[in-house]
């Protein structure tokens, strides 16, 4: 039998914890669930589209299929997958809340890819790419594409890779660092713009012939490839590949 100058405190200590459980002051750490999808796609014309509200978007380019694994960690989110008669697969989230996203494409699958907030990144890509968020960075690494469009209303976007003849790539942050890494036997034309953060291009040999403190035009090589580089409050950088 309990003494009453114990119990007293003992039942304050269980209202207090369900009330704060009740309120949900003291609710305990949720567990992701996760999304796991894949589809046969077109190995050389294969394309994908993802629409993530909150969360990561992590792209590997690898296999034959679009494989699709997703974590949602909080809110009401749902992924939906689906794949249209033509065979492209698109991905978006219903609901709010955070989802993670790692998914798996052929190389050279076209990628359209949408994020509110968090992070984009892609690697080992070689199709045609578009990669957009307003709140979070940007990076590219081993990339062998054609075409790149890379935008960041509010973060830094990165870029390592190669620059096809004929190639056309453009990256742009609102208010954050835009950095490309190149070859040395790159073959393109530039042209850089920052409106207050400044531009380091000294790596490369450029021969210009358009130069202020806040935009640049200029080649290297005979400029096969074109190269666009913006931001309005962050800062610019053109570095060689060691």
């Amino acid at each position: 039998m309990v003494p009453d100058r114990l119990e007293a405190p003992r039942r304050r200590a269980r209202q207090l914890l369900c009330s704060l459980l009740a309120t949900g002051a003291l609710a305990l750490p949720a567990v992701a669930q996760s999304f796991s999808k894949s589809f046969q796609v077109s190995p050389e014309a294969g394309e994908l589209e993802v629409t993530n509200k909150i969360g990561k978007i992590k792209i590997e380019a690898d296999g034959s299929k679009v494989k699709i694994r997703a974590w949602q960690h909080e809110g009401t989110a749902e992924v939906v997958a689906t794949q249209t008669p033509e065979g492209r697969v698109k991905v978006e989230v219903v609901g709010p809340g955070r989802v993670d996203f790692e998914i798996s494409v052929p190389p050279t699958s076209r990628l359209d890819l949408l994020c509110f907030q968090g992070s984009i990144t892609v690697r080992k890509h070689r199709g045609v790419l578009r990669a957009r968020i307003a709140q979070g960075s940007i990076e590219l690494s081993g990339i062998r594409s054609p075409q790149v469009e890379a935008n960041s209303m509010s973060g830094n976007v990165s870029f390592v890779g190669e620059v096809l003849p004929s190639g056309s790539y453009l990256f742009k942050s609102f208010s954050g660092r835009v950095d490309a890494t190149l070859p040395a036997t790159a073959d393109f034309k530039i042209s850089a713009a920052s409106g207050r953060g400044g531009m380091d291009l000294a790596e490369f040999p450029i021969v210009f012939g358009k130069q202020t403190d806040q935009a640049v035009e200029g080649r290297h090589g005979a400029g096969r490839a074109t190269i666009r580089l913006w931001t309005q409050e962050g800062s610019i950088h053109l570095h060689r590949k060691p």
